[in-house]
Parts: C-alpha cells; sequence; structure tokens
C-alpha cells in the first residue's frame, strides 16, 4: 500500500477514534459508578442526535448551539431513568452482594422502547442537516484534507474528557462520585446520597451523549436504528481502554478508529468491523482491563 494512503487512514482513523472515545464516555462512566452496563447507551445517543436535528428543523438553531438544550435534555432524561426505573430495583435487591442483574435487562428494554417509539414517530429514513461550512475542510500538505466539522468534533471530544477528569477530580461532587465507585457502602457511612450519586450519574453519562450528538449531525443522519452500531461500539471501545477509566476510553476509540480506517483500505468498509470485534477477543483473553482499567 502506497504510504501516503496509509498515512491518511491513519489520521482519518484517529478523528473517527475520537468520535468513538466521547460516545464511550458516559457508558464507562456509568459503570464505573453503578457496576451495570448500560444497554440503552445507543438509544440515548440516538435521542441525542435527534434533538439538535429538529431543533435546526423547526427553529433554525445550530447545532453548536443546540448542545445547550440537548446536554441538559439528555441528563434529565437520564436522571428521570435512573430515578423512576432503575433505583427501585437497586433497592428491592440491596441484599445481593453482586449488582442486580434484572438493571441490565431493564436498561436492553428501555432502549429497545426508545428505539420503536421514535420508529413509529419518524418512520425509518435517514435524516440530516447541511451547514454552509460542512463541505469545507482544512487542507495538510497535498493529500491530507480534514473536514472542518470532522476536526471540531475530534478536538471537542478531547476537550470533554479532559473536563469530566478534573470535575471527577477537583469538584466536591466528583470525589463523591469516585467514592461511591470505590466502595459505595463506606461513602454511604461519609454521609454520601449513594442514590441520589447514582442518579447524577447516569444523567452526566446522557448529557455526554447530547453533547456528542450535536457534533455529530452536521456529518451523521441520524434514524432510530443509528443506536446499535454505536452502541456495540462503545462496549468494545470501554473494553479496550479499561472499563470505568475516562482516558481509557479515548484511548480505545482512538485504537479502534485507527483500525477499522486501516483495515478498510483492504477490504470493505463493512467487512473492516470485524477486525474491531477480534481485536475486542483479544483484549479479553490477555488484557481484560483493557490498556489503562484496574481490576473491579
Amino acid at each position: 500500500m502506497d504510504a501516503v494512503i496509509l498515512g491518511v487512514a491513519v489520521v482519518n482513523g484517529i478523528v473517527l477514534g475520537g468520535l468513538y472515545g466521547a460516545i464511550a464516555i458516559g457508558l464507562s462512566l456509568i459503570f464505573g459508578v453503578m457496576r451495570v452496563i448500560n444497554f440503552a447507551h445507543g438509544s440515548f445517543l440516538m435521542i441525542g442526535l435527534f434533538v439538535p436535528y429538529w431543533l435546526w428543523q423547526l427553529f433554525k438553531v445550530n447545532p453548536y448551539v443546540s448542545v445547550l438544550i440537548a446536554a441538559p435534555a439528555l441528563f434529565m432524561l437520564g436522571y428521570a431513568v435512573q430515578a423512576v426505573l432503575i433505583a427501585p430495583l437497586y433497592r428491592r435487591e440491596r441484599a445481593m452482594v453482586l449488582e442486580p442483574v434484572s438493571v441490565l435487562m431493564l436498561t436492553a428494554g428501555v432502549g429497545l422502547i426508545m428505539d420503536n417509539l421514535t420508529f413509529m414517530a419518524f418512520g425509518p429514513d435517514f435524516r440530516g442537516i447541511t451547514l454552509d461550512f460542512a463541505s469545507k475542510a482544512f487542507r495538510f500538505g497535498d493529500y491530507l484534507n480534514i473536514n472542518y466539522t470532522r476536526l471540531l468534533a475530534f478536538l471537542v471530544s478531547l476537550g470533554l474528557t479532559a473536563l469530566l477528569s478534573l470535575f471527577l477530580a477537583r469538584t466536591d461532587l466528583g470525589r463523591a462520585i469516585r467514592s461511591t465507585a470505590q466502595n459505595r457502602d463506606a461513602a454511604a457511612l461519609c454521609g454520601i446520597n449513594v442514590m441520589r450519586i447514582y442518579n447524577v450519574t447516569f444523567g452526566m453519562g446522557c448529557a455526554v451523549l447530547g453533547v456528542v450528538g450535536c457534533l455529530m449531525i452536521p456529518f451523521y443522519p441520524v434514524s432510530p436504528s443509528i443506536g446499535l452500531a454505536f452502541g456495540i461500539r462503545s462496549f468494545i471501545t470501554v473494553v479496550l481502554g479499561g472499563i470505568g477509566s475516562i482516558p481509557g476510553c479515548i484511548l480505545g476509540g482512538l485504537v479502534l478508529g485507527v483500525v477499522e480506517s486501516v483495515a478498510a483500505q483492504f477490504v470493505t468498509a463493512t467487512s473492516a468491523s470485524i477486525f474491531s470485534f477480534v481485536i475486542f477477543i483479544l483484549v479479553l483473553f490477555f488484557r481484560p482491563t483493557g490498556l489503562l482499567g484496574m481490576k473491579v
């Protein structure tokens, strides 16, 4: 393969991987605190894409401005799902040594309901928006062009990861979240309202998807079925980077993006996803904690 083509594929993979990592942050955060995989993660992303889409269609709100609406809306939706649906299962099964398995099935059911309600409301069609500068690109040298919207999504994804890491490390709420993740019983003895922390954490994980949805909608069409593909990639990204590790999400996303982008130069884009699953299986065999993960 030509070295230039390979280099372009790697750079495009890095840009795509940053987006994968940002999508996986919410999933990793929720698991790190609640020890539960949110199977509705892809469905929340789908809602996060539809919010800026309809704000643009109905009110011509720029998607980068609509993040001020989408992120709080997704936070409230996630907070409500956790407080109304998931929290009662924790209270009912709090005597269990492990987290209740019923929560896994519940989140899967919530995802199916969200997908099908959206399908009934809007149909199966793919929908997108067109911005004036969406077709423009930064030009690096003679061969490498990076679209403005994709580059912005990559940079904001890195910034979002850094801000979330600082929030968890430097704020009182962030320290309470980390304390609950380490030992929820000890956190409760210290006066931390564990259930409230769960609600806030789930809401934050969904709010991240509201931000990512606003970054994606200028170059990625949305449909009710889009959540499945990104949900699966989020699981792979979290495992690669390390379950519960926020920086690991970006690292895992970068690995996944580069692998898919380079593999697409040899096989079809659809077949390239096979290599992601191969890496996923290898990591599970040889390093189950991921690249930056710790034992939980």
